[in-house]
């Protein structure tokens, strides 16, 4: 699934896929999540998460949102 959106004023592009086999080698269902920008050349996330992470998180947008915000805030 892929969605676009902003984050503070940055377009960007999530995209959450069901990663199986990590699903399989934890026991619990793990997504992808991918997040670029056309206006940076790298990633901004790339990485696996519990897929009851970003459910609780209220979707994919929200859980990127979120951790977006917190790197922002640690750098």
């Amino acid at each position: 699934m892929k969605t676009k959106t902003n984050w503070n004023g940055l377009s960007i592009e999530i995209s959450a896929e069901p990663n199986r086999l990590l699903s399989r080698i934890q026991g619990e269902e793990v997504t992808s999540l991918k997040v670029t920008s056309p206006a940076i050349a790298m990633p901004l996330m790339n990485e696996a998460f519990a897929a009851s992470l970003i459910a609780q998180a209220g979707g994919a947008a929200n859980f990127v949102d979120v951790m977006l915000s917190a790197e922002q805030r640690a750098a």
